[in-house]
């Protein structure tokens, strides 16, 4: 019987060992767990363990190293042709940048969508609405607080909760959020367009070795 395996990747891996084996970036599966354990443990490229850098990688340079060690092996992809893969080495000063850069956004957030919503309300003259709404149902005309505007900041409220699907840091549901399916959308976006001018400038792995 003919010796077959099968490679799948990401199209952006993060990593944060400067040197990148095999079984870092690429899925393997092979009928001989041997064949399948050494590939994994293959060095197949190293960073400057000093710098952020990436690289985009060809899965036909993945084929050829393989084939190099394994001649005689059929390979087949069932992943990306090209990966984008980020060294991105971690350090102590990281985990306090990510909570200013964290709490810089919370505080955006916060600030920023008060103030949305109360432009809002001024230009659509939500305080007129109530007080009329007031006046209209209740018999009576209150120029402060109303019933009405509790009930709306309390909906409201729970609308952006459910919307959001998060309680703090505990999601409601499975379902990913609408901010998640974003950020889904924005990584692939940024990713399709790394590969793609990389390709058209030709600076692939063959350029940084």
């Amino acid at each position: 019987m003919e010796q077959r395996i099968y490679i799948k990747a990401a199209q952006c891996i993060e990593v944060q060992d400067s040197s990148i084996l095999l079984g870092d970036f690429l899925n393997i599966y092979c009928y001989d767990f041997e064949i399948k354990k050494n590939l994994d443990s293959m060095l197949f490229f190293t960073f400057n363990p000093k710098k952020e850098d990436q690289i985009i990688i060809s899965i036909l340079n993945v084929i050829a190293f393989i084939n190099k060690h394994y001649p005689n092996i059929e390979i087949e992809n069932m992943g990306e042709e090209d990966i984008l893969l980020i060294y991105h080495p971690v350090t102590k000063a990281d985990h306090i940048k990510s909570i200013i850069f964290t709490s810089f956004i919370c505080l955006v957030a916060f600030f920023g969508g008060g103030y949305a919503i109360m432009a809002y309300n001024t230009d659509t003259g939500a305080k007129e609405l109530f007080t009329f709404l007031s006046m209209l149902f209740l018999g009576n005309a209150t120029q402060g607080v109303t019933y009405l505007t509790i009930t709306y900041s309390i909906g409201l409220t729970l609308g952006m909760i459910l919307f959001f699907n998060h309680l703090g840091n505990k999601k409601i549901d499975s379902d990913p959020t609408p901010l998640e399916v974003q950020m889904r959308l924005y990584e692939q976006d940024l990713c399709t367009t790394i590969i793609k001018n990389a390709n058209r400038t030709n600076k692939t792995l063959d350029d940084t070795n």
